[in-house]
């Protein structure tokens, strides 16, 4: 197959854009450039655009029911509407409900996706979609009585994720948060991260309550942990937390609250961030400092989290909520850092070869159009999340996946 456009975004190294210019590819990229060969090309239209497909690396789609169940504007009070309404929304989302979520987030150019699976209940749906998937089997639990049983829960979870394993579907692990599982649960896990190589996630300092509690042992989540674990103390401190994550390829989700130490605690083993936007607004958690976490060496991504704290798993919605969100930050640039943040930071968060348009990658390619030509094509960043939602072609390995 070769394909040509107007723009090719090839987010390389170079952050390379090529005008007027060819991809040919089967299930791998094989050349990208200009004239490459006799053969006749597939002109994608005026004004169209080639690049990267997007990859969405945190999501939680059992969720995906919920609309207006779940109460938003407050972290704590969010946290007990889903502790209140979590068994309902799980049985309310069946195959509908999956495939409404996948539909949507491939018809806005994603091609595969980080999903937390506290359950295991998403599994049968999730590996018969054409989109690729890491499936985050999620441990949580802070009660030491119930360590062993949650543990075993756990393993049965990883078998049972392993059987559906192939070349779309990879299985990786998931700790919640520093103060939602127990020190002796996130050892045993690490442990079979780095024995089976698996990527890992995890919450971390979302909201100021968890600062507090992790911090001084107080604040709202002391009354929230004393009425529904019987706990009265956090049980490990944030840099303890993030040391734990060592020689793990880790991606620490949210992160709004955390401090300097503790980014570059992140910096020094090499974890990634990912950033929700709209899910911390919705929670009214505050706002990622993205210019701080550059200045750490930090690569962040951006991902739009599930519908428990979302309206939308569009990820061109959510790098355009991020771009106006960030009024510190100049757009043009901070477009071009978003675009990269759901390409090729997002795929090596995930340890998947795209990402970028190069020689070698997985064909993992979309289209689109804009409604006007770029006169200065440092602006086509920008002006691609302004003037993005959907995209008219998919490409996965190659392949042409139905819109």
């Amino acid at each position: 197959m070769k394909l040509k456009a107007d723009y090719i975004v090839t987010m390389n190294e170079k952050n390379e854009i090529l005008l007027n210019a060819e991809v040919i590819f089967d299930k791998k990229i094989l050349k990208v450039g200009y004239n490459l060969d006799d053969s006749p090309a597939v002109y994608l239209g005026k004004n169209s655009v080639l690049m990267p497909a997007l990859i969405n690396n945190h999501t939680h789609l059992e969720f995906s029911a919920n609309t207006t169940t779940l109460n938003y504007g407050d972290f704590i009070s969010w946290l007990n509407s889903v502790l209140e309404n979590r068994e309902d929304l799980f049985l309310e989302c069946s195959g509908k409900c999956f495939k409404n979520a996948v539909d949507e987030m491939k018809k806005s150019g994603i091609c595969a996706f980080g999903e937390i699976s506290s359950s295991g209940n998403d599994l049968k749906y999730l590996t018969k979609q054409p989109l690729k998937v890491i499936y985050f089997n999620e441990i949580i639990g802070s009660n030491p009585a119930v360590v062993d049983m949650l543990y075993q829960d756990f393993l049965a979870r990883i078998e049972e994720s392993k059987k559906y394993e192939n070349e779309k579907f990879k299985v990786a692990i998931s700790i919640h948060s520093p103060y939602s599982v127990h020190p002796i649960l996130m050892d045993k896990v690490i442990e079979i991260a780095k024995k089976e190589n698996y990527i890992i996630q995890t919450h971390f300092m979302e909201s100021k309550a968890e600062r507090k509690w992790l911090d001084e042992g107080k604040g709202e989540f002391k009354l929230f942990f004393e009425q529904n674990f019987k706990l009265s103390k956090p049980l490990i401190k944030p840099v303890e937390f993030i040391r734990k994550f060592k020689d793990t390829k880790t991606t620490f989700v949210h992160c709004v609250h955390a401090n300097e130490k503790e980014l570059e605690e992140i910096s020094k083993i090499n974890g990634y961030i990912s950033h929700c936007p709209v899910s911390n607004r919705l929670l009214n958690t505050g706002l990622l400092n993205l210019e701080k976490v550059k200045n750490k060496y930090i690569d962040y991504t951006v991902a739009t989290d599930g519908k428990s704290s979302n309206y939308s798993l569009n990820l061109f919605k959510e790098i355009r909520a991020a771009l106006l969100m960030q009024t510190e930050l100049h757009p043009k640039y901070l477009a071009k850092d978003l675009l990269k943040s759901v390409t090729i930071n997002a795929a090596k968060s995930l340890g998947l070869n795209n990402g970028s348009i190069e020689t070698g990658k997985d064909a993992d390619l979309i289209s689109f159009k804009l409604p006007d030509k770029i006169k200065d094509i440092e602006n086509l960043p920008l002006q691609i999340i302004l003037h993005t939602n959907e995209v008219n072609y998919l490409y996965i390995n190659g392949e042409e996946i139905n819109l």
